[in-house]
């Protein structure tokens, strides 16, 4: 039988209840709060079998019990009985190639750890950088969270890139508004990102549903991005849990599309001078750093399965898988400038980020390059 709960009022923690207990004073397991239990008849499935056993039906076998004595009531009144914190792990749902959907106790949402837990990186790309925050909304039913944040919350929450690095989680839970109109501990701040080239919808979507009579509640929270996913379970106490194991194989068997992961005006841009071939298969664009991001798509490398492309305005250059090629890294603050020669042709510069440069290396491990570094 699954054991009663009620949600401290002090600190919102989760509290197991002996089988039958109501209307007395108790102490919470974890803030040591003294509060009145609410009354409540509790009937356990041992009680129902006896029943059906001596062929009753729709009442108890015994008869009611005695009203108690004043005495017996100033001294439940007193009783200071502690009960246990009860420790609800979050829990996956489901998972499946477009995400996977996670389902915890609400009065998880009053630790500033746990509404922190989903990683500063872009929902969509991945990216660290250019990002802006944005909050959860916890509604009765899965809802989208971009089209309920705009309807409840006014204003921008964007935060400078420096803030986002920064900022502890304490911190940031300060500097973002709370949910109106939603009820505790729905109200408090859970920040996901996106950076300024995504504003994909579908993404993220919460739910909250609360006993009105306990103050329990259990949420659901939606991620549309299974390694998001996969760095929100594991901050959150997961890590080689069952649900993690289901949720790496979930990610292995997926196929990837790097493509998916651009946003659509990148998209387009690429589409004027990458023309995928016959079983030619996209794996990584990386911006050309000397440009605007606004320009990202105009200029840059694209690594596909069969070929190294390198455009901007003024120059194409394309390079087979079988050739070899040689890169020369020469890092300049956080920018690394790179020189890159093939049999054919050579251009001495192109300008990516570190987190540019960490792509292309995966890309062309990934599409077997013959590839020499240097610096």
């Amino acid at each position: 039988m699954r054991i009663r709960q009620v949600s401290c009022p002090a600190c919102g923690s989760l509290l197991g209840v002996p089988p039958g207990a109501g209307d007395c004073f108790v102490r919470c397991g974890s803030c040591r709060f003294r509060f009145r239990l609410p009354k409540r008849i509790a009937v356990t499935d041992d009680a129902i079998a006896d029943w059906l056993g001596e062929g009753r039906k729709g009442e108890p076998p015994h008869a009611p019990e005695k009203p108690p004595s004043r005495e017996e009531q100033t001294a439940a009144s007193q009783s200071t009985a502690v009960l246990p914190a009860v420790s609800d792990p979050i829990r996956m749902v489901k998972s499946d190639a477009s995400g996977a959907l996670f389902e915890f106790p609400s009065n998880r949402l009053l630790d500033p750890q746990f509404r922190c837990s989903l990683p500063r990186r872009c929902l969509r790309c991945g990216t660290a950088a250019h990002l802006s925050a944005h909050v959860v909304i916890y509604a009765t039913h899965l809802v989208d969270g971009l089209d309920q944040e705009g309807k409840r919350l006014a204003g921008s929450l964007v935060l400078r890139g420096e803030d986002v690095r920064s900022l502890s989680n304490e911190e940031l839970c300060k500097r973002l508004p709370r949910v109106p109109e939603a009820p505790p501990p729905a109200d408090l701040p859970m920040p996901y990102w996106l950076c300024d080239m995504c504003t994909e919808r579908d993404l993220i979507s919460g739910q909250i549903r609360l006993d009105s009579s306990t103050g329990v509640g259990l949420c659901r929270l939606w991620i549309g991005n299974l390694h998001v996913a996969e760095a929100f379970l594991v901050a959150t106490g997961g890590k080689g849990s069952a649900s993690h194991v289901e949720l790496q194989q979930r990610i292995a068997a997926t196929t990837e599309n790097p493509w998916g992961f651009l946003s659509p005006a990148v998209q387009n841009r690429l589409q004027q001078w990458f023309k995928p071939q016959g079983g030619e298969h996209f794996l990584a664009y990386v911006p050309d750093r000397d440009l605007t991001r606004a320009e990202d798509g105009m200029a840059g490398i694209v690594v596909s399965n069969k070929r190294l492309l390198c455009h901007n305005a003024m120059r194409h250059r394309e390079a087979a898988v079988v050739e070899s090629l040689e890169i020369e890294d020469t890092t300049v603050e956080d920018r690394h400038h790179l020189r890159i020669k093939s049999p054919a042709w050579e251009i001495r510069k192109v300008t990516v980020d570190r987190e540019g440069l960490v792509v292309l290396k995966a890309a062309l491990t990934k599409g077997m390059f013959r590839v020499t570094w240097h610096g």
